[in-house]
């Protein structure tokens, strides 16, 4: 049996690891579903786009902020019973992906030497890490990303070492990907670019560095390509996922707030660089040092995992934690979901990505009209006669790239000195109620007076 074990370790690692991250699922979301907002927005778009609806395949190809892939990933699962319609598909999603992230490490560990009495603890260690076990839990493309970079740390540190062009080309496929998950990722693959380029420029002649940066910038290029295809196609607009960049002081915006956990997407590249310390030769002869650098290795690998523990329970003051931040997020959508069900005579419009989330948190779904864009002609056919509502987002990070704050960015907060108006329907605001990140405004309508 022990044997057998051996043989099939990874097989029954990655089927022990899964066992437990989904049992950690289900009992996290045992009395209610407490997904993220990712996650719901998500299974929304999936529901919509196998509907054939034009909200889900605008919605899976129309906004950077949204990119598609993780989208893409949950479509078997929408339709399952208990999964698609509340948002749990994404941290089932999520608990498959991160057994195979962790089994790849522990793979990737043994390799090196590392003995089982280390590598469990250590593997142990990073899925519980806060930022990585809530990821999983609750919902988050984060899960994805680190697949990809752990993934793609193996295979980069294994061209520097053999210039094998097929882990150069499963690189550049996995660049490719980990710009459809997280439009950021286009700076690591500017990075892993240039050190190609750095590492080929004095051993080979011109045309092999020319052919080996084509062999990793092509699959990223193609696979970006399409998502501009898609937009051109279904958008008739190649551009049109890119609207939120459409001015200067949009693009300045954009990138003082850019929204990057860098530590999530370095420590994959430390936990499979810093285990090659073990791999040198003469790390490898003498066992003195070879324990030395085992030693020193745990050490700067639990420094790096250990650090959200510290932040989430220790220095809470100075860091904002991780659930607490999502507990927050539920409870202000929850606040706004309950003090609207005291108006069930008016309706209310919720725009693009985030109206999915306060669908789904209604218990009368009935009383909201979700739009991907704002549509006065649409929004005034659904609402006539009944008193009409805007759930406006603060025009800030994320929620700036709804088509709300993209057509009116003045509603959240200058809407008293604005109208707005389409073909002689004319909608003036007032304050009705007002939340750390929401504003609720009443809307006014009148109608041209015809000759």
């Amino acid at each position: 049996m022990k044997q057998w074990v051996s043989r099939n370790e990874r097989y029954v690692f990655f089927l022990v690891v899964l066992a437990g991250l989904l049992a950690g699922v289900f009992w996290y979301h045992s009395r209610k579903v407490d997904v993220s907002q990712e996650a719901v927005v998500r299974a929304g778009v999936a529901r919509d786009l196998l509907a054939g609806l034009v909200e889900g395949r605008q919605g899976l190809i129309g906004s950077l902020k949204w990119p598609p892939l993780p989208t893409l990933l949950i479509l078997p699962l929408v339709r399952i019973p208990g999964l698609g319609g509340s948002g749990l598909g994404f941290p089932v999603l999520n608990a498959v992906l991160s057994a195979f992230t962790v089994t790849l490490l522990n793979t990737w560990w043994k390799g090196f030497g590392m003995p089982r009495v280390v590598r469990f603890p250590l593997l142990v260690l990073y899925q519980l890490s806060p930022p990585v076990i809530g990821a999983v839990l609750t919902g988050s493309s984060v899960t994805v990303m680190l697949l990809m970079l752990t993934a793609g740390a193996y295979f980069l540190l294994h061209w520097l070492k053999t210039l094998d062009v097929r882990s150069l080309a499963y690189l550049g496929v996995l660049g490719g990907l980990a710009i459809t998950t997280r439009y950021q990722a286009i700076v690591l693959v500017l990075v892993v670019g240039f050190l190609i380029l750095v590492h080929v420029r004095r051993r080979r002649e011109p045309s092999f560095r020319t052919g080996t940066l084509l062999a990793f910038l092509i699959p990223s290029i193609y696979t970006v390509l399409l998502w501009f295809i898609a937009n051109w196609l279904i958008m008739a607009d190649p551009l049109f996922f890119l609207r939120g960049l459409s001015t200067q002081a949009r693009v300045r915006a954009e990138i003082t707030e850019l929204d990057v956990a860098w530590y999530l997407q370095l420590l994959p590249v430390l936990l499979v660089l810093i285990p090659q310390m073990l791999s040198g030769e003469r790390v490898r002869r003498r066992r003195a040092r070879r324990t030395a650098s085992l030693g020193l290795v745990v050490i700067v690998l639990v420094a790096a995992v250990g650090w959200p523990y510290v932040t989430e329970f220790v220095l809470t003051e100075e860091y904002e934690s991780y659930f607490g931040r999502h507990h927050e997020r539920l409870r202000q959508v929850d606040e706004i979901v309950t003090h609207l069900e005291q108006r069930p005579e008016a309706k209310v419009f919720v725009s693009g990505y985030t109206g999915y989330h306060f669908v789904a948190r209604a218990r009368n779904k009935d009383q909201f009209v979700h739009l991907m864009n704002l549509d006065l002609r649409e929004i005034q056919r659904r609402t006539r006669g009944q008193p009409l509502l805007f759930l406006v987002p603060r025009p800030k990070g994320l929620n700036r790239w709804e088509d709300i704050n993209l057509q009116a960015p003045w509603l959240f907060d200058d809407y008293m000195k604005h109208v707005l108006a389409d073909r002689g329907l004319r909608m003036s605001f007032v304050l009705e109620k007002e939340w750390p990140d929401w504003h609720l405004v009443e809307a006014v309508r009148a109608e041209a007076s015809k000759p």
